[in-house]
């Protein structure tokens, strides 16, 4: 009994203090208000119903945190908000890519179309690709979504939204910062933001960035370091109040980034056997060179010299109305990526063995018609109309040749029929509403509904590649293929998401709620750019019963937020690789249940401790894919034992994935911190946070022990000193200051007998120690 007792006492320690992040709870009072009263303790107010609301009153599993709490950790990027919230990812590879919530990921890929489980929202703009909040400068805030979200926020929801808000142009004065921060690597972060106002009812401002590191892959055979980024842009915005009853408010955004080395930074992790002449012969030379795979290497061999270049760029426009205490509002929006022609090779080995050059083009068109009701309105709501145009692919192709006999045989084999190319069309319009109903004083009904149509058409076909034409060719023998002639696919479908649930008040500052939903992802027709296969992805669906509490105590010093989740998947939408590439594909049943935790204590507004816990277990009800690596390296005997799912034939085994958990997910998730605000002399102000994640083993290949990354935990720190106003601000910072390795996936080794794996790479498993200095007028 005294064991469970301890236990029970670490994990409640565990989820009482977390950094600056408050996941659900109160904030801490800004750095300029040092010496206030320590009553002062600030509420949040976010839009996660498309209203202002306190955080408190949001009938949601939501967490909060602000652009400002992100950057003094020593942040850079909008998704290091997975390390200040617990039970949030983000993946940095084709088959994890974007957010995870809940264990759930994005359905990435290297195909023509790929929808989004978890959506992302800037400025209320659904973004389909990209990333246009490249630097945390201008925004004020990020909000996290947990479950179903598709009634407001539509098919791109179907598990979750990361909403992001950037700073609107302030109509009241001049304005403006400037900050710099330098650390290893050759590290630099600079921003700066200028608001003008123009009128008594218009606003401009300017935002620009400028951020860029070194490499940290070394790469023995080009001799150079691989990972370095630049990234650059800039946003501006105008605000024009024209009445108390109009407003427009218009946004442009632009960022450009390098970085040098294949998106895909693989250092070899596991080796085949060499038992195949062809594999010591590919691999040994890479050992005596030096290499020592494992978790830990850092050392690439790749011999392909690679340079990303990629834009992102787009614009919106909203228009908002008052009528009679309701409001109209108009959101126009259009966004653009593209990515230069790019030649990588990832076989891992210091031999051409795989090549490829392709480049990449999206872009996106939006309108959003809504109306809202009145805030105190006994029935609240939001309705409207939305509908949108995504493309991708077009204008683009992939050439890809294998020299699969490499280093004994230079002959080339063209996987990708010539130059390929894949493209996609996808149109969505639907109908919406969402809000609650006031049934008696302490209770309300909630619900919403979506109706969704889907189009989707895709095309794909490939031309004679002129750098590697059929048989005797200017760069060696190319075996003979034929070009594919255009295919197209097209799907459509009908469906819905919706909502129903009940919010119940006892006290003032506690609030009982309970939803289920539907949340739907519609269909595709799916071109791979490599060798143009064709999958058919059927629509996904998942159904969530959320059941939870938020509370405040001790004059909402204290906060104290759970719920528990129970989500059943069907079709789950996801990417996996087969050895060549990656594709969409459904994955059968899945389940994700668990409990979520957010806690804050403000012992006063110089210091606070807060901190959030999530437990999901995820696991497939069914799901049949191709034999897991470890297994195919075992030999005959344990394939013919462990991989012989209905439909296996001898040249294809099939595994039965039934209770394995889903890649990439952790079952335990932690932050932890405190903040700290100490006013000296008056007129400055010191003040410091710690902050600690922790995520548990997952596994990135379906039952694949080889694919296993080990549990770990990560400690970033700030502290700084500045003006009590907030005038200036000095101040040194680390990330992962215990320097542990991780990384963003682990996969099969390409073009190599199995049992071989690669680590992706990532700069977040490397310890950074930096300084920085900011000023604000």
């Amino acid at each position: 009994m005294k064991r469970q007792g301890t236990t029970f006492a670490i994990a409640l320690l565990a989820t009482s203090a977390a950094g600056l992040v408050t996941p659900g709870g109160t904030r801490a009072a800004p750095a300029s208000t040092g010496a206030e009263p320590a009553e002062a303790i600030q509420e949040v107010v976010v839009t996660a119903t498309r209203r202002e609301e306190r955080l408190q009153d949001v009938p949601l599993s939501v967490s909060a945190l602000s652009g400002a709490e992100l950057a003094a950790a020593g942040f850079q990027n909008v998704q290091d908000i997975q390390y200040q919230a617990a039970g949030v990812q983000f993946g940095q590879s084709p088959n994890d890519a974007g957010f995870r919530l809940r264990g759930v990921c994005t359905a990435g890929g290297f195909t023509s179309s790929s929808e989004q489980n978890v959506g992302t929202v800037v400025d209320g703009v659904v973004i389909p690709f990209g990333n246009p909040v490249a630097s945390l400068g201008d925004v004020e805030r990020v909000e996290v979504l947990k479950g179903p979200q598709g009634t407001q926020f539509g098919k791109n929801a179907s598990s979750g939204v990361v909403s992001i808000t950037t700073a609107r142009p302030d109509t009241k004065g001049f304005s403006g910062s400037a900050f710099a921060s330098f650390a290893q690597l050759q590290e630099h972060d600079l921003h700066g933001s200028v608001n003008v106002p123009l009128a008594d009812r218009t606003a401009v401002s300017l935002y620009a960035f400028d951020r860029r590191h070194d490499g940290y892959i070394d790469n023995i055979t080009l001799h150079r370091k691989w990972g370095g980024e630049h990234l650059y842009g800039a946003r501006a915005k105008l605000l024009w109040q024209a009445s108390d009853d109009f407003s427009l408010y218009l946004i442009a955004d632009w960022s450009q980034q390098k970085q040098d080395g294949p998106g895909q930074l693989w250092t070899l992790r596991v080796l085949p056997s060499f038992a195949n002449p062809l594999m010591a012969a590919r691999f040994g030379p890479l050992l005596a060179a030096g290499i020592v795979p494992g978790n830990d290497n850092s050392t690439s061999a790749e011999d392909t010299a690679t340079i990303i270049r990629q834009k992102n760029y787009g614009a919106s426009l909203q228009l908002d109305w008052t009528l009679g205490g309701h409001t109209l509002t108009s959101l126009t929006a259009y966004r653009k990526f593209q990515r230069d022609p790019t030649t990588f090779g990832i076989d891992a080995t210091n031999l051409p063995v795989f090549v490829a050059t392709n480049d990449d083009a999206s872009d996106f068109v939006s309108e959003e018609l809504r109306l809202t009701s009145p805030a105190m309105a006994r029935l609240k709501y939001v309705a409207g109309l939305y509908g949108s145009q995504l493309r991708t692919g077009y204008g683009t192709s992939n050439c890809a040749q294998l020299r699969p006999a490499l280093p004994f045989d230079p002959v080339i084999i063209n996987i990708s029929a010539g130059c390929g190319t894949a493209a996609t069309t996808s149109k969505s319009v639907a109908a919406f509403a969402d809000g609650s109903l006031r049934l008696a004083e302490q209770w309300r009904l909630l619900g919403g509904v979506r109706l969704t149509r889907d189009q989707v058409d895709a095309e794909s076909f490939s031309v004679i590649d002129p750098n590697y034409p059929p048989g005797p060719g200017p760069n060696g023998f190319v075996v003979p293929y034929a070009t594919r002639p255009l295919a197209t696919g097209a799907t459509s479908k009908s469906d819905w998401s919706g909502r129903i649930g009940l919010e119940y008040r006892p006290a003032t500052d506690v609030m009982l709620f309970g939803t289920i939903a539907r949340g739907y992802l519609g269909p595709t027709v799916t071109y791979s750019m490599t060798t143009g296969t064709r999958t058919e992805v059927k629509p996904q669906t998942v159904r969530d019963v959320t059941i939870g509490a938020k509370t405040q105590w001790l004059e909402r010093r204290l906060t104290l937020n759970a719920d528990v989740f129970f989500d059943r998947y069907q079709d789950l939408q996801t990417s996996v690789f087969n050895g060549f590439e990656f594709l969409t594909e459904n994955a059968g049943g899945f389940d994700a249940n668990g409990f979520e935790l957010d806690t804050s204590y403000r012992f006063s507004a110089r210091f606070g401790v807060n901190g959030s816990y999530t437990y999901s277990r995820t696991r497939f009800t069914d799901y049949v894919t191709a034999c897991p690596n470890d297994i195919v390296a075992q030999g005959v005997a344990a394939v013919a034992a462990q991989c012989n799912a209905p439909g296996s034939t001898p040249g294809t085994p099939l595994f039965q994935a039934r209770g394995f958990p889903l890649t990439g997910a952790p079952k335990n998730s932690a932050t932890l911190g405190a903040d700290y605000r100490q006013p000296v002399g008056g007129s400055l102000l010191v003040d410091g946070a710690v902050n600690y994640y922790y995520r548990s083993g997952v596994y990135y290949d379906v039952a694949n022990s080889l694919s296993y990354q080990s549990s770990y935990g990560i400690v970033g720190a700030n502290v700084g000193l500045g003006a009590a106003g907030g005038a200036w601000r000095v101040a040194v910072f680390v990330r992962n200051a215990l320097d542990k390795r991780f990384h963003a996936a682990v996969i099969g080794l390409p073009f190599a007998d199995a049992g071989g794996e690669v680590n992706w790479n990532t700069r977040d498993g490397r310890r950074t120690v930096g300084v920085s200095v900011e000023a604000r007028f």
